[in-house]
């Protein structure tokens, strides 16, 4: 097949949503399909190149930060890239185009179907669905109409997890959304070897903002510690515009001695940082199907998480589902029984080997685009 695939985030910019653009194009394309990606430039990437035998071309849209973008740079990205896709149609005739996040790229899709009748399918990650991010809400009433006419002329809609379809269907309910979950490549992401220690790391690893929950976890800090022998650390990994807030809950209630803010890494740096962690948290109130939580399953963590979206798919046996309110009593249960952590972590290697693979993921979406392809 050949397959153009719009997404205005591929690494190395963008969080998850990049990330399996990244896994899944690369999988398309060691299947033989003849890929190519437009997506956004930042701090002067080559306006093409190949990698892994994906042809990647990059608009040069005003993007300022490598992990997040605003509406006014998406739409930057979309003025842009449009022109590029029909031009690149034109010349290469693909079989299907392939848009990652239904806001921005969805448009790209929907013209190059009315114009070129090249079928498309949106791969939803999260917060490209109205109601998943309240910074959007004024601007998706806005352009409600313009979205669901995107939905309705698809030819496959995908979420990513089972709580991303309900919100999905509750904001659109007249077609119907596959679901297809994220991967992990657990080659690399990978356990080591750990022992029963005086000291519980506690990992949270994501992008600092409001929304992920960790200002629910730091004032009950002291009360654990107070309930274990342990010496308890956090580490929190990722960067964004709640840092400071965060850093200021911190000093305010008197845990600065356990709790380390350690910035944004990299795929290459964050690895380590679950390999040497006891247990991951992640008390979001909104997901789509989070990836950091996957990694820490590949590393053989238990995880404690809300009732978010994805949730259901990832935690059986391997960690604890609960709301915010009661992490402090899951953590202290984990801290305090080694014997449970262990068990749950092993849960956790198996479920991401055996249920949550890339290649189980680029089956799923070839059988899709086969099946919609002009």
């Amino acid at each position: 097949m050949k397959i153009l695939v719009v997404s205005h985030e591929f690494p190395p910019i963008g969080g998850g949503g990049a990330n399996a653009c990244y896994f899944l194009t690369k999988g398309m394309a060691e299947r033989e399909n003849d890929i190519s990606v437009i997506t956004a430039n930042y701090n002067n990437l080559p306006n093409h190149e190949k990698k892994n035998g994906v042809d990647i071309y990059r608009v040069n849209s005003k993007r300022a930060n490598k992990e997040h973008c605003s509406f006014k740079e998406m739409l930057d990205y979309l003025r842009k890239a449009l022109p590029l896709a029909k031009k690149m149609q034109k010349k290469e005739h693909y079989d299907v185009c392939w848009v990652f996040f239904g806001i921005p790229s969805g448009p790209i899709g929907y013209v190059l179907k009315k114009k070129y009748k090249l079928p498309y399918i949106i791969r939803f990650g999260g917060g490209d669905v109205p109601g998943f991010q309240e910074r959007f809400t004024k601007v998706y009433k806005l352009i409600g109409p313009a979205i669901k006419a995107i939905w309705r002329k698809a030819d496959a809609l995908v979420a990513n997890s089972a709580g991303l379809r309900k919100m999905a269907l509750d904001y659109y309910s007249k077609k119907d959304f596959d679901i297809i979950y994220n991967g992990v490549d657990t080659d690399f992401f990978c356990p080591l070897e750990k022992e029963n220690t005086a000291e519980c790391r506690i990992l949270f690893a994501s992008r600092l903002i409001e929304r992920k929950g960790l200002q629910y976890i730091i004032p009950k800090l002291k009360q654990i510690a107070e309930n274990t022998d342990k010496k308890i650390k956090l580490v929190v990994v990722g960067d964004g515009p709640y840092r400071e807030k965060l850093e200021i809950l911190t000093k305010n209630n008197g845990v600065e001695d356990m709790v380390e803010f350690e910035g944004q890494k990299s795929r290459d740096e964050i690895v380590s940082y679950y390999q040497h962690a006891d247990i991951f948290i992640l008390p979001s109130s909104k997901e789509g199907m989070p990836n950091v939580v996957l990694e820490a399953m590949a590393c053989g963590l238990p995880v404690v998480m809300t009732p978010c979206q994805g949730a259901g798919e990832l935690i059986e046996g391997n960690g604890f589902v609960v709301e915010k309110e009661h992490f402090d009593s899951k953590m202290t249960e984990l801290i305090n029984n080694y014997e449970l952590r262990e068990r749950m972590g092993k849960e956790s290697r198996n479920r991401a080997v055996k249920k949550f693979s890339w290649n189980i993921a680029v089956d799923s979406y070839t059988k899709i685009l086969e099946k919609i392809k002009g």
